[in-house]
Protein backbone atom coordinates (compact mmCIF):
# COMPACT_ATOMS: atom_id res chain seq x y z
CA UNK A 1 0.00 0.00 0.00
CA UNK A 2 1.55 3.05 0.65
CA UNK A 3 1.53 5.33 -2.15
CA UNK A 4 1.60 9.59 -2.77
CA UNK A 5 0.23 11.45 0.24
CA UNK A 6 -2.65 12.92 -1.06
CA UNK A 7 -2.13 16.63 0.17
CA UNK A 8 1.51 17.16 -1.03
CA UNK A 9 2.57 14.60 -3.20
CA UNK A 10 5.34 13.46 -0.94
CA UNK A 11 6.14 9.46 -1.64
CA UNK A 12 8.07 9.66 1.72
CA UNK A 13 5.80 8.43 4.28
CA UNK A 14 5.49 5.38 7.06
CA UNK A 15 3.00 3.50 9.04
CA UNK A 16 1.85 5.42 11.48
CA UNK A 17 -0.59 3.36 13.64
CA UNK A 18 -2.29 -0.26 13.49
CA UNK A 19 -5.90 -0.77 15.00
CA UNK A 20 -8.00 -4.21 14.32
CA UNK A 21 -7.35 -4.17 10.24
CA UNK A 22 -7.10 -0.41 9.80
CA UNK A 23 -3.61 1.08 9.15
CA UNK A 24 -2.81 5.13 9.06
CA UNK A 25 0.37 6.03 7.24
CA UNK A 26 1.93 9.56 7.87
CA UNK A 27 3.74 11.60 5.32
CA UNK A 28 7.50 12.14 6.04
CA UNK A 29 6.98 16.10 4.31
CA UNK A 30 4.05 17.93 4.92
CA UNK A 31 3.11 15.49 8.41
CA UNK A 32 -0.71 14.58 7.09
CA UNK A 33 -1.49 11.12 8.15
CA UNK A 34 -4.21 8.85 6.03
CA UNK A 35 -5.98 5.84 6.26
CA UNK A 36 -4.25 3.36 4.22
CA UNK A 37 -6.13 1.88 1.93
CA UNK A 38 -8.46 4.68 1.61
CA UNK A 39 -11.99 3.49 0.66
CA UNK A 40 -12.91 3.42 -2.41
CA UNK A 41 -15.31 6.53 -4.44
CA UNK A 42 -18.97 6.66 -3.32
CA UNK A 43 -18.48 5.16 -0.05
CA UNK A 44 -19.67 8.49 2.48
CA UNK A 45 -22.80 7.87 1.04
CA UNK A 46 -23.45 3.68 2.33
CA UNK A 47 -21.56 4.46 5.86
CA UNK A 48 -23.25 7.69 6.49
CA UNK A 49 -26.80 6.49 6.74
CA UNK A 50 -29.23 7.04 9.99
CA UNK A 51 -27.08 4.30 11.67
CA UNK A 52 -24.81 6.84 11.73
CA UNK A 53 -26.57 9.61 13.08
CA UNK A 54 -28.73 7.74 15.54
CA UNK A 55 -27.78 4.00 16.37
CA UNK A 56 -24.02 4.95 18.29
CA UNK A 57 -21.88 3.42 15.23
CA UNK A 58 -17.78 4.29 16.17
CA UNK A 59 -17.15 7.70 15.09
CA UNK A 60 -21.02 8.63 14.88
CA UNK A 61 -24.07 9.56 17.11
CA UNK A 62 -26.34 7.91 19.92
CA UNK A 63 -28.82 10.57 18.33
CA UNK A 64 -27.57 13.62 16.57
CA UNK A 65 -31.42 15.24 16.30
CA UNK A 66 -31.43 15.22 20.42
CA UNK A 67 -28.55 17.04 20.81
CA UNK A 68 -30.46 20.03 18.68
CA UNK A 69 -29.61 22.73 21.58
CA UNK A 70 -25.91 21.62 21.39
CA UNK A 71 -26.01 22.44 17.40
CA UNK A 72 -27.65 25.15 17.53
CA UNK A 73 -25.51 26.94 20.03
CA UNK A 74 -22.21 25.80 18.36
CA UNK A 75 -23.63 27.11 14.83
CA UNK A 76 -24.34 30.72 16.53
CA UNK A 77 -20.30 30.48 17.38
CA UNK A 78 -19.50 29.81 14.02
CA UNK A 79 -21.45 32.40 12.37
CA UNK A 80 -19.71 34.65 15.16
CA UNK A 81 -16.70 33.37 14.01
CA UNK A 82 -17.02 34.34 10.36
CA UNK A 83 -18.62 37.39 11.30
CA UNK A 84 -14.89 38.74 13.16
CA UNK A 85 -13.55 37.64 9.85
CA UNK A 86 -15.54 39.70 8.08
CA UNK A 87 -18.05 37.66 6.58
CA UNK A 88 -21.25 39.66 6.76
CA UNK A 89 -24.81 39.46 5.20
CA UNK A 90 -26.70 39.57 3.05
CA UNK A 91 -24.16 37.39 1.02
CA UNK A 92 -24.24 33.25 0.39
CA UNK A 93 -22.79 31.25 2.86
CA UNK A 94 -22.14 27.31 1.64
CA UNK A 95 -21.76 24.52 4.24
CA UNK A 96 -20.16 21.02 3.42
CA UNK A 97 -21.61 18.44 5.29
CA UNK A 98 -24.11 20.54 6.84
CA UNK A 99 -25.96 17.09 8.23
CA UNK A 100 -29.35 18.25 9.34
CA UNK A 101 -28.73 21.53 8.65
CA UNK A 102 -28.56 23.54 12.44
CA UNK A 103 -25.45 25.90 11.20
CA UNK A 104 -27.10 26.83 8.44
CA UNK A 105 -30.66 27.51 10.22
CA UNK A 106 -28.43 29.99 12.04
CA UNK A 107 -26.76 31.70 9.45
CA UNK A 108 -29.96 32.05 7.70
CA UNK A 109 -31.70 33.93 10.77
CA UNK A 110 -28.30 35.98 11.02
CA UNK A 111 -29.26 37.08 7.61
CA UNK A 112 -27.33 35.09 4.84
CA UNK A 113 -28.71 33.08 2.20
CA UNK A 114 -27.70 29.79 2.51
CA UNK A 115 -27.35 26.43 0.46
CA UNK A 116 -25.66 22.73 1.84
CA UNK A 117 -23.99 19.49 0.72
CA UNK A 118 -24.04 16.53 2.34
CA UNK A 119 -23.35 12.98 0.94
CA UNK A 120 -25.89 11.66 3.62
CA UNK A 121 -29.32 10.61 2.01
CA UNK A 122 -31.07 10.55 5.50
CA UNK A 123 -29.41 14.16 6.50
CA UNK A 124 -30.72 15.82 3.27
CA UNK A 125 -33.98 14.45 4.02
CA UNK A 126 -34.02 16.28 7.28
CA UNK A 127 -32.48 19.52 6.16
CA UNK A 128 -34.94 19.51 3.49
CA UNK A 129 -38.40 18.65 5.39
CA UNK A 130 -37.86 20.17 8.49
CA UNK A 131 -35.88 23.27 7.24
CA UNK A 132 -36.64 23.48 3.55
CA UNK A 133 -32.91 23.91 2.69
CA UNK A 134 -31.94 23.78 -0.29
CA UNK A 135 -29.23 20.65 0.08
CA UNK A 136 -26.70 19.57 -3.14
CA UNK A 137 -25.69 15.63 -3.21
CA UNK A 138 -22.08 16.44 -3.43
CA UNK A 139 -19.65 19.81 -3.34
CA UNK A 140 -19.06 19.61 -7.37
CA UNK A 141 -23.17 19.99 -8.06
CA UNK A 142 -22.59 22.81 -5.78
CA UNK A 143 -19.80 24.29 -7.76
CA UNK A 144 -21.32 23.88 -11.17
CA UNK A 145 -23.92 25.82 -9.96
CA UNK A 146 -22.51 28.32 -7.87
CA UNK A 147 -19.01 28.83 -9.00
CA UNK A 148 -17.78 32.26 -8.17
CA UNK A 149 -21.05 33.40 -5.91
CA UNK A 150 -20.06 32.53 -2.74
CA UNK A 151 -18.79 34.50 0.25
CA UNK A 152 -18.37 31.88 2.80
CA UNK A 153 -17.91 28.32 2.67
CA UNK A 154 -17.12 26.11 5.67
CA UNK A 155 -16.24 22.77 6.61
CA UNK A 156 -17.04 22.11 10.19
CA UNK A 157 -15.12 18.63 10.93
CA UNK A 158 -15.53 17.35 7.60
CA UNK A 159 -12.31 17.67 6.08
CA UNK A 160 -10.85 14.60 7.66
CA UNK A 161 -14.10 12.40 6.59
CA UNK A 162 -13.02 13.09 3.13
CA UNK A 163 -11.14 11.01 -0.03
CA UNK A 164 -9.70 13.53 -1.57
CA UNK A 165 -9.29 16.65 0.82
CA UNK A 166 -7.50 18.07 -1.70
CA UNK A 167 -9.79 18.29 -4.43
CA UNK A 168 -12.92 19.08 -2.22
CA UNK A 169 -10.66 22.32 -1.09
CA UNK A 170 -10.34 23.43 -4.54
CA UNK A 171 -14.04 23.08 -5.32
CA UNK A 172 -14.30 25.03 -1.66
CA UNK A 173 -12.01 27.47 -4.02
CA UNK A 174 -14.11 27.58 -7.27
CA UNK A 175 -17.61 28.22 -5.56
CA UNK A 176 -15.98 31.43 -3.53
CA UNK A 177 -15.74 35.20 -4.44
CA UNK A 178 -12.08 36.56 -4.95
CA UNK A 179 -11.48 37.03 -1.16
CA UNK A 180 -14.42 34.86 -0.31
CA UNK A 181 -13.79 33.24 3.25
CA UNK A 182 -13.35 29.32 4.14
CA UNK A 183 -13.93 28.76 7.43
CA UNK A 184 -13.30 25.26 8.93
CA UNK A 185 -12.95 23.14 12.12
CA UNK A 186 -10.65 20.00 12.66
CA UNK A 187 -8.84 17.88 14.84
CA UNK A 188 -4.62 18.72 15.32
CA UNK A 189 -2.73 16.02 16.05
CA UNK A 190 0.18 17.65 16.87
CA UNK A 191 -2.03 19.20 19.93
CA UNK A 192 -1.01 18.47 23.45
CA UNK A 193 -3.63 16.41 24.18
CA UNK A 194 -3.67 13.93 20.68
CA UNK A 195 -0.07 13.34 21.54
CA UNK A 196 -1.05 12.45 25.53
CA UNK A 197 -3.67 9.79 24.61
CA UNK A 198 -1.48 8.40 21.60
CA UNK A 199 -3.33 5.46 19.97
CA UNK A 200 -6.21 5.92 22.19
CA UNK A 201 -6.95 9.56 21.30
CA UNK A 202 -10.90 9.79 20.63
CA UNK A 203 -10.30 11.22 16.90
CA UNK A 204 -8.31 7.82 15.88
CA UNK A 205 -11.68 6.17 14.91
CA UNK A 206 -11.73 4.25 11.26
CA UNK A 207 -12.79 4.01 9.11
CA UNK A 208 -14.85 6.93 9.45
CA UNK A 209 -12.23 9.39 10.03
CA UNK A 210 -9.80 8.96 6.84
CA UNK A 211 -7.25 11.98 7.46
CA UNK A 212 -5.25 13.32 10.60
CA UNK A 213 -3.98 16.96 10.24
CA UNK A 214 -1.35 19.22 11.82
CA UNK A 215 -1.43 22.85 11.78
CA UNK A 216 1.80 22.14 9.15
CA UNK A 217 -0.75 20.27 6.46
CA UNK A 218 -3.16 22.71 6.76
CA UNK A 219 -1.39 25.06 6.12
CA UNK A 220 0.01 23.12 2.98
CA UNK A 221 -2.98 22.15 1.58
CA UNK A 222 -4.36 25.62 1.65
CA UNK A 223 -1.82 27.03 0.28
CA UNK A 224 -1.71 24.71 -2.64
CA UNK A 225 -5.62 24.68 -3.35
CA UNK A 226 -5.81 28.87 -3.86
CA UNK A 227 -5.92 30.28 0.12
CA UNK A 228 -4.23 33.17 1.65
CA UNK A 229 -2.22 31.99 4.87
CA UNK A 230 -4.78 30.94 7.30
CA UNK A 231 -5.18 32.06 10.94
CA UNK A 232 -5.60 28.82 13.06
CA UNK A 233 -6.64 28.58 16.88
CA UNK A 234 -7.99 26.26 19.28
CA UNK A 235 -11.47 26.12 19.69
CA UNK A 236 -14.14 24.52 21.81
CA UNK A 237 -17.93 23.42 20.87
CA UNK A 238 -20.73 22.35 22.50
CA UNK A 239 -21.44 18.29 22.91
CA UNK A 240 -23.56 16.10 25.40
CA UNK A 241 -21.87 13.65 27.78
CA UNK A 242 -23.63 10.72 26.26
CA UNK A 243 -21.10 11.22 23.24
CA UNK A 244 -17.79 12.44 25.63
CA UNK A 245 -18.70 8.27 27.22
CA UNK A 246 -19.07 7.03 24.01
CA UNK A 247 -15.83 7.87 23.04
CA UNK A 248 -14.04 6.69 25.83
CA UNK A 249 -15.97 3.68 25.61
CA UNK A 250 -14.51 2.56 22.37
CA UNK A 251 -11.15 2.84 23.76
CA UNK A 252 -11.61 1.93 26.98
CA UNK A 253 -11.44 -2.06 28.23
CA UNK A 254 -14.69 -4.26 26.99
CA UNK A 255 -15.90 -4.77 29.94
CA UNK A 256 -15.93 -1.01 31.35
CA UNK A 257 -16.88 -0.07 27.71
CA UNK A 258 -20.27 -1.72 28.12
CA UNK A 259 -20.80 0.39 31.38
CA UNK A 260 -19.58 3.53 29.62
CA UNK A 261 -22.18 3.17 26.74
CA UNK A 262 -24.81 2.04 29.14
CA UNK A 263 -24.22 5.24 31.10
CA UNK A 264 -23.93 7.02 27.98
CA UNK A 265 -27.42 6.11 27.02
CA UNK A 266 -28.54 7.24 29.85
CA UNK A 267 -29.94 10.56 30.96
CA UNK A 268 -26.62 12.18 30.75
CA UNK A 269 -27.10 11.62 26.85
CA UNK A 270 -29.18 15.14 27.28
CA UNK A 271 -26.14 17.20 29.51
CA UNK A 272 -24.52 19.76 27.75
CA UNK A 273 -20.60 20.64 28.71
CA UNK A 274 -18.02 22.59 26.46
CA UNK A 275 -15.40 20.34 24.98
CA UNK A 276 -12.35 22.35 24.92
CA UNK A 277 -9.16 20.75 24.96
CA UNK A 278 -6.76 21.90 22.65
CA UNK A 279 -7.59 19.47 20.17
CA UNK A 280 -9.87 20.81 17.87
CA UNK A 281 -9.00 23.97 15.82
CA UNK A 282 -10.54 26.50 13.65
CA UNK A 283 -9.00 27.39 10.49
CA UNK A 284 -10.25 30.62 8.77
CA UNK A 285 -8.29 31.65 5.15
CA UNK A 286 -9.42 33.94 2.23
CA UNK A 287 -9.15 32.73 -1.13
CA UNK A 288 -6.35 34.23 -3.13
CA UNK A 289 -7.71 36.50 -6.29
CA UNK A 290 -5.56 35.45 -8.28
CA UNK A 291 -6.21 31.70 -7.84
CA UNK A 292 -9.62 29.94 -9.85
Amino acid sequence: MGGACGICGSELSTSWLNRREWNYRACSTCGAVWLDPLPADGWAEAYYDRSYFAGGRQGGYLDYLADEIQHRVNGQARVALASRFGASPPGMWLDVGCAAGFTLVEAHKAGFSVLGVEPSGWARDVARQRFGLTVARTLREARDEHAGQVDVVSLFQVLEHLRDPIAALRDARACLRPNGLLILETWDRSSRVARLFGRYWQQIAPPSVLWLFDRKSIAHSLARTGFRPPEIEPTSKRVNLGWVLGSLAEKAPRALGTGLRALGRSGLQRVGITYGLGDLISVAAMARPDAQ
